[in-house]
């Protein structure tokens, strides 16, 4: 009786012992994924702090996620479940971009990039609202305003 639990206490003890020698097992992906990006005025060029970019689930709209822009313009929504959502971004005094996001275990993470924001005062020649566009090119075609006046001699 005494060898058998003394061999037992030392298959045990092996066995706790090799256990971190054993391959390792595939961990399993996470199931979660992120939303990154920049906020930029179309105008000034200038970085849009402290703005809200909420995050929305595609198939009913169900409100999964908001978070604020920091002092240079970027967010990141994180720890969002993969799936399709719909990113939008409502600035006051800017037209609202609404954006549709897919995140799979293939690429779990999403960089929008530059997200430029055109303001609602600003003349826009193309219907394009959502101008994406890094900070260095044009943001919009610019109308210039001129009035029709007629001079009569």
């Amino acid at each position: 009786m005494k060898t058998s639990f003394a061999s037992a206490a030392l298959v045990a003890m092996s066995v706790l012992v090799a256990a971190p020698q054993l391959p390792a097992q595939a961990t399993p992906v996470p199931a979660r994924g992120t939303v990154s990006g920049r906020l930029f005025d179309g105008q000034t060029q200038e970085p849009i702090p402290h703005s809200y970019v909420v995050v929305l689930r595609a198939s009913d709209g169900r409100f999964m996620k908001a978070v604020e822009t920091d002092a240079q313009g970027r967010f990141r929504a994180a720890g969002l479940p993969l799936g399709r959502y719909t990113v939008r971004t409502t600035v006051l005094g800017y037209h609202g971009i609404r954006t549709a996001v897919a995140l799979h275990s293939a690429r779990p993470q999403q960089a929008l990039g530059t997200v430029v924001m055109v303001p609602l005062g600003m003349q826009v020649a193309r219907a394009d609202k959502q101008a994406w566009a890094s900070r260095s090119k044009a943001v919009a075609a610019v109308e210039p305003r001129r009035p029709a006046v007629r001079v009569g001699s």
